[in-house]
């Protein structure tokens, strides 16, 4: 039973939705299943923000010289944490919701927690869905 939870965990860490499906193949208890991924896929996420950050520091290492925003990055930053955060698990997968918002220098703090609320729903909805289906087959 633990090898299977961390294996969960584990694969959930580089695709969640690779991570649910092989939760049920394992039988592990739903909210268990819900648990590992969700942990997993924080983990991967919370790695992905700090490397987007990085790279968005290396690619854009020279200061510019104007401060006027264009209209994308003031759509950027007033929706992107929301659309990344909400609809990037479910769209791109954690992982790349996670680098995106850090490389294009997303407020840190309010991507990540929209990020896990975004998680924690699709997993739940998508363990929901594959729990019904399966019961509903036998």
């Amino acid at each position: 039973m633990s090898e299977s939870v961390l294996g969960v965990f584990a694969l959930a860490i580089v695709e969640l939705w690779a991570a649910v499906p092989l939760g049920l193949h394992l039988k592990l208890h739903p909210a268990v299943l819900v648990a590992a991924a969700t942990a997993g896929a924080l983990l991967g996420a919370l790695a992905a923000m700090f490397l987007g950050d990085g790279l968005r520091r290396l690619m854009f290492w020279r200061k510019r010289e104007t401060t006027e925003r264009g209209r994308l990055s003031t759509w950027l930053a007033a929706k992107g944490p929301w659309a990344i955060g909400l609809l990037g698990p479910v769209l791109i997968g954690p992982v790349l919701a996670a680098g995106l918002a850090g490389a294009i220098g997303l407020p840190r703090a309010l991507s990540m927690m929209l990020l896990a609320v975004g998680i924690v729903f699709w997993t739940i909805a998508i363990t929901m869905l594959g729990t019904m289906g399966l019961a509903a087959l036998a």
